[in-house]
């Protein structure tokens, strides 16, 4: 699969960087923030209050998905929390198990990506911005779990490796600094930075 590189990316995002961060919504960053110091104090199976927030800002909220799945998803998260590196197969396993309304499995690795993002931010997100950014290809017609998430993780590792690539790249430096200079009060990890940059961008593209 030919998907967009670091060098791809960097000419986007450098191409009108500061319309890039400037078009960044600042409740999304606001909201983020809360999810990330929440999450280390709390339990999140039973706080409604955390869960409300995070269906909506990851989309939790798909209407095939069942409550069962919902309460599965929170009580999986709470606990992955202790491990270093979790394993997002095995997680994208575990939800693809839980049936939806019609009694199907799905796969939800979005979501799967959603929860390590959450836990450590290191971990890449995934969502349909990402998805236009890097042009990557849709595992809709792949049958079974195997085959979707061969496709599913070969994006995922890419995006990481092309992520690595960027925040070295000193290019990049004065996206960085607008962005501190637009939201200077959010003292946020630079992979995060990135992230919310090559998501935006995602979200500008025809």
């Amino acid at each position: 699969m030919k998907y967009r590189t670091a060098n791809d990316l960097k000419d986007l995002l450098l191409e009108d960087y500061e319309k890039v961060v400037n078009h960044i919504p600042l409740e999304k960053l606001d909201v983020y923030v809360y999810l990330q110091t929440v999450f280390h104090d709390t339990y999140v199976p039973d706080d409604t209050l955390y869960q409300f927030i995070f269906r909506h800002f990851f989309r939790l909220d798909n209407p095939s998905l069942t409550k069962e799945f919902e309460i599965f998803y929170f009580k999986l998260m709470e606990e992955q929390r202790g491990y270093e590196r979790p394993n997002i197969v095995q997680i994208t396993r575990d939800l693809y198990e839980v049936k939806n309304h019609k009694g199907n499995p799905t796969m939800q690795f979005p979501l799967a990506a959603s929860m390590l993002h959450t836990i450590n931010p290191s971990f890449p997100s995934y969502d349909s911005d990402i998805v236009k950014s890097f042009d990557f290809s849709s595992t809709y017609h792949l049958s079974g779990f195997e085959k979707k998430m061969k496709r599913y993780i070969g994006q995922y590792q890419h995006t990481f490796k092309t992520y690595e690539e960027l925040i070295q790249d000193e290019a990049l430096e004065p996206m960085f600094n607008h962005f501190d200079e637009r939201f200077p009060e959010y003292d946020l990890p630079k992979i995060k930075k990135l992230d919310l940059m090559v998501a935006q961008l995602g979200n500008l593209l025809q």
